[in-house]
């Protein structure tokens, strides 16, 4: 255990710490430092990320095809499984796990998470420069971990970004960048669909961002802010090429029941149809009104109308 605590550490702690106190050196500011680095890495990540958003639309794209593949072969997988890989192949997409992306920031995550209890807990400076890399400069102080970018809304807004967040600030933040960020990356498309299947599928993408917030709150609240303003750096940087692939996806799309229409749905009378509507009123009430008159006539003259 001590060996692959000891190698990740090497492959992954330690750079991230090294990198942290470079920048520190650089701007004197641990918040800033924290989100240049998670700029830095989500760069290195947008080659990836961005084929995932590809391949993920493309994949929509052909959801008629995909539902007719699954209602041929509904009692055979293995046809299903391959008629789905030719598919794909007719139209070069590589389909690719979903949570891959976060697969790989899960160790940066960590090592994070590592290097601030380095950094908090190493209450020596030798400590701290016995293990920066010896082309880098050493630390002359102990870094300050303070972040008082809110404290001019409010002075009890002092962040420690070595402790978990007193104001929770961040912890909200991280909560709605993940759900914003969530529904970015759902199709809008799927709300036009009155299938009954795929309203099932709308509701649940729209309870799964909840729950991932509850998430992303309950982590965030628990753990070092530093890790909650590199979740919400990282979620923040990660919208703009999402934006760019998906748009706005379903983030301002509200689920549609069954039998309940949107207020979107309704839309109001053109002044023409308002006036046609007011003309067939009118003639309405004159066409019964002749009838009524008729029906007097013939009442009073019933001579005459035999």
């Amino acid at each position: 255990m001590n060996l692959i605590m000891g190698l990740f550490n090497h492959l992954f702690t330690y750079p991230i710490f090294n990198a942290l106190m470079f920048l520190y050196h650089l701007f004197g500011d641990f918040g800033l430092s924290i989100i240049v680095l998670t700029v830095a890495i989500s760069l290195a990540l947008l080659p990836l990320t961005l084929r995932q958003l590809k391949s993920a639309r493309a994949t929509f794209a052909l959801r008629s095809e995909l539902a007719e593949i699954r209602r041929q072969h509904a009692r055979d997988l293995g046809a299903q499984r391959h008629a789905t890989q030719e598919l794909y192949k007719q139209h070069g997409i590589t389909p690719r796990s979903p949570f891959l992306p976060l697969l790989v920031q899960l160790p940066i995550f960590i090592g994070l998470y590592l290097a601030l209890n380095i950094v908090l807990h190493q209450a020596k400076l030798a400590d701290l420069n016995n293990i920066i890399y010896p082309f880098l400069p050493r630390l002359a102080s102990a870094p300050n971990l303070d972040l008082n970018w809110f404290t001019g809304l409010n002075s009890a807004w002092h962040i420690s970004l070595g402790r978990p967040d007193p104001s929770h600030i961040l912890p909200f933040l991280a909560g709605a960048m993940t759900f914003v960020q969530m529904r970015l990356s759902q199709p809008h498309a799927i709300a036009e669909i009155r299938d009954a299947m795929f309203q099932v599928t709308q509701i649940m993408q729209f309870i799964l961002p909840l729950i991932m917030v509850g998430i992303s709150i309950f982590i965030a609240w628990q753990l070092a802010a530093g890790l909650a303003l590199y979740r919400v750096a990282s979620l923040l940087f990660n919208m703009i090429p999402q934006y760019f692939v998906t748009g706005w996806g379903s983030l301002f799309t509200v689920p549609r029941l069954a039998g309940v229409p949107n207020s979107a749905d309704i839309k109001p009378n053109t002044p023409g149809q308002q006036a046609q509507s007011s003309r067939q009123h009118l003639s309405s009430k004159a066409s019964v009104r002749g009838k009524r008159a008729s029906a007097r006539r013939r009442r009073k003259n019933p001579k005459k109308n035999r």
